[in-house]
C-alpha cells in the first residue's frame, strides 16, 4: 500500500519537467527567430559553379570534302587507260631539204642576175660564169672556178615544160616555188654527175647539173652546189 502511494507521487513531477523542457525549447526557437537576420533577396553572394569538361566529348560535324571523280584503280581490269598523247614526229626530210637546212647561201659572195627570165643565183668569189641568151631569152649559164685545177662546174639550163617526164626520176621533193625531181649521183669514167629538175608553175622549167671528176672532190664541193641551188630564184620574186 505504501509503495503505490510513492509511484503516484512521482508522476506529477515528471510531467512538470517534461512541460518545462518543451516550453524552454519553444521559447528558445522564438528568441532565435527574432534575433536571427532573415536572408535578403538579391544577396551579393555569387554562386560559382565549375564544370569539369575533361571527360566531356563534344560531337563535331564531320568536315565536308569536295566531291572528286572517282579514279579507277590500277588493278581494275575494267579501267581503261588513255594512251599518252605525244606530238606526231615530223616526217624525215629529203636530201635537198636536209641540205638546205645545213648550208648558208649568204656565204656565197657574188650573185648572177639575168633579166629576160629574172633568174638569180649566188656563187663563190673567184668563180666565173658564161651565159647563153640565144635570140630572146636565157638558154643556159655555166659557173666554174678557172683558178682551181679540176674545178667543178654547175650549169643552169632552161627547158621546155613539154619535155618533162616524171618517170625518169625516183625522188621528189616539194618546195614553195617549185618541185624538185632527181636521182642519185652517177659516176661515169671518173666523172660524177648530179642533176635536179625544177618543175615550176611558170612557162619554163629548169635543170641544174653539178659535175666534177672524182667522188672525193664531188663530196667536197657538194655543200657549195647545194648553197647555189638554195639561192636560185626566178620569175617575179
Amino acid at each position: 500500500m505504501n509503495v503505490h502511494i510513492e509511484e503516484q507521487s512521482l508522476f506529477p513531477k515528471s510531467l512538470a519537467i517534461s512541460v518545462a523542457i518543451h516550453l524552454f525549447v519553444v521559447v528558445a526557437v522564438v528568441v532565435i527567430s527574432r534575433f536571427a537576420s532573415a536572408p535578403q533577396f538579391g544577396s551579393k553572394m555569387v554562386l560559382q559553379m565549375t564544370f569539369d569538361r575533361s571527360e566531356e566529348v563534344v560531337e563535331q560535324a564531320p568536315e565536308e570534302k569536295p566531291l572528286l571523280p572517282e579514279q579507277p584503280k590500277d588493278d581494275d581490269p575494267s579501267a581503261k587507260k588513255e594512251p599518252s598523247q605525244q606530238p606526231p614526229k615530223p616526217a624525215p626530210k629529203g636530201l635537198i631539204a636536209g641540205a638546205f637546212d645545213a648550208v648558208d647561201s649568204t656565204l656565197l659572195d657574188l650573185e648572177y642576175k639575168e633579166t629576160t627570165l629574172n633568174v638569180r643565183m649566188r656563187y663563190s668569189e673567184g668563180w666565173a660564169f658564161l651565159d647563153d641568151k640565144g635570140s630572146s631569152k636565157l638558154d643556159a649559164v655555166t659557173f666554174w672556178n678557172p683558178n682551181v685545177p679540176n674545178s667543178p662546174w654547175v650549169q643552169l639550163k632552161v627547158t621546155d615544160k613539154y619535155l618533162f617526164r616524171e618517170s625518169r626520176y625516183k625522188q621528189k621533193e616539194e618546195f614553195d616555188d617549185y618541185t624538185v625531181y632527181y636521182n642519185a649521183e652517177e659516176e661515169l669514167e671518173g666523172e660524177v654527175k648530179f642533176e635536179v629538175y625544177l618543175r615550176t608553175e611558170t612557162s619554163e622549167d629548169y635543170i641544174i647539173t653539178y659535175r666534177v671528176k672524182g667522188m672525193d672532190t664531188f663530196k667536197k664541193y657538194r655543200p657549195v652546189f647545194m648553197a647555189m641551188l638554195k639561192s636560185f630564184r626566178f620569175g617575179l620574186f
